[in-house]
């Protein structure tokens, strides 16, 4: 499992951020007035093993080694700079 650890200056940024990353498909795991935990989950592409069995093997092989060593879940907290 893997943390990324964002730091912005204010709370608006600490909003732009989470909207960001909700974009990007994450969901909130946690959040508090400062402090937002987000998580993501790994998701398998049909499309790009389908398009590697068909035009070659070896793609598929490299796209399944590459699912497979991604982590589980993928962590992003974002937190308010204290100052």
């Amino acid at each position: 499992m893997s943390v990324k650890t964002v730091v912005v200056d204010t709370k608006e940024a600490l909003q732009f951020s989470t909207t960001t990353y909700l974009a990007k498909g994450f969901v909130v795991a946690n959040a508090l007035p400062d402090k937002v935990v987000m998580q993501k989950k790994k998701e398998f592409k049909a499309l790009w093993a389908i398009l590697g069995f068909f035009f070659c093997v070896i793609p598929l092989v490299v796209y399944i080694i590459y699912y497979v060593a991604q982590p589980e879940v993928e962590i992003v907290e974002i937190n308010v700079m204290q100052r």
